[in-house]
């Protein structure tokens, strides 16, 4: 069996290094390939067994129009790297990459499986939203993350949700420390602004001890960084970290606090690490992560107050860390990476059958 993965970079991201875990762990049973549309080397690591090819685009013109140019002029190249090169099953990762091969492979008879790896209200574009509408139907598959997406994507013939899986790490035994961790882009949507005022809300004796640590970076870094000191907090930005797992491996509690989210891999990831787990019950991923007050608390968006009085109770006992980590840790063969390479094959198999 051939496959080719299509997405724009293998940059740093969450969609990128799901793509990466899982063509590395495809490529120990079939034959593999990627294609991107940049020419800048892999961010995350690539097994050899996997071929990479690049997608070389012009830049073209600047404004809507070069930006439109620019985007549907890579319709025309992928479709002639797909009539010239053989595969069974072509799979695109994240919505305009999808549209776009979708178009490239009109009147072809490629196998194509798109991967969507946000929430569907992500796209914010009218136009590329009924262009998805208009296209997603032609797909022989659609994989989704959440319960969320698979009821909106009714309109397309396969569907399977497929989590992200767990990468790989080597410890097994973890020294705990008082440390609270939060982790991801420093965006609007992140709600990293509400993370801050809810620790600010908190008791101050509770918090003595604890360390905070966000870890990642984005366009909001500086204004965080001057609200944590306006709010008299003591918060440690470490800004991106490609190992994540040393922050994981000290971490007594993992918090999110999330305006919309496409699964969040942070309340997978730490499952396999023993964070007591705390978040936002935002669209979409967090309640199907966590069941609240069994292994995790979940708090309105945007509720400072709720999420506050909710650490402070994480804070202050830890039984309830002990009861949430051991509880989440049944889950953990759900996301193994060989579990979930599994459920990709036989949907693969299926779209590929027809």
């Amino acid at each position: 069996m051939r496959v080719l993965f299509v997405i724009s970079t293998i940059g740093r991201g969450g969609a990128e290094r799901v793509m990466s875990v899982l063509s590395n762990e495809l490529s120990k049973s079939i034959d593999v390939s990627i294609l991107k549309f940049d020419d800048s080397k892999p961010f995350y690591e690539i097994s050899n067994k996997v071929k990479v090819f690049s997608l070389k685009s012009s830049v073209g013109d600047q404004g809507i129009a070069g930006n439109f140019k620019k985007r549907f002029g890579k319709v025309f190249k992928i479709r002639k790297f797909i009539k010239n090169n053989k595969f069974d099953a072509i799979i695109p990762f994240l919505d305009t990459t999808n549209i776009l091969v979708l178009l490239a492979n009109l009147g072809l008879k490629n196998r194509v499986i798109a991967s969507e790896h946000n929430n569907y209200k992500f796209l914010s574009s009218p136009f590329l939203r009924i262009l998805r509408r208009v296209v997603y139907p032609l797909a022989d598959g659609l994989t989704m993350l959440t319960k969320f997406d698979w009821d909106y994507y009714k309109f397309v013939k396969n569907r399977a949700i497929l989590p992200n899986p767990m990468f790989e790490f080597k410890k097994s035994s973890f020294s705990k420390e008082n440390l609270i961790l939060s982790a991801g882009r420093l965006i609007p949507h992140k709600g990293f602004d509400a993370f801050l005022r809810s620790i600010s809300l908190a008791d101050k004796e509770l918090l003595n001890g604890w360390q905070v640590i966000i870890a990642g970076d984005g366009e909001e870094r500086a204004n965080l960084e001057k609200m944590a000191k306006d709010l008299g907090l003591d918060v440690c930005f470490v800004g991106f970290v490609k190992d994540i797992q040393n922050y994981y491996t000290r971490a007594k509690i993992v918090a999110v606090n999330s305006r919309k989210e496409g699964f969040c891999n942070i309340l997978m990831e730490s499952i396999y690490f023993e964070c007591a787990r705390i978040s936002t019950d935002c669209i979409a991923g967090p309640s199907e992560l966590i069941n609240d007050g069994v292994d995790g608390f979940l708090c309105k968006v945007d509720d400072e107050k709720e999420f506050s009085k909710k650490l402070e109770i994480l804070l202050k006992d830890e039984n309830l860390r002990y009861k949430f980590t051991q509880n989440a840790n049944l889950r953990k063969d759900e996301f193994k990476v060989e579990n979930i390479t599994k459920k990709w094959l036989d949907f693969i198999e299926i779209c590929i059958k027809g």
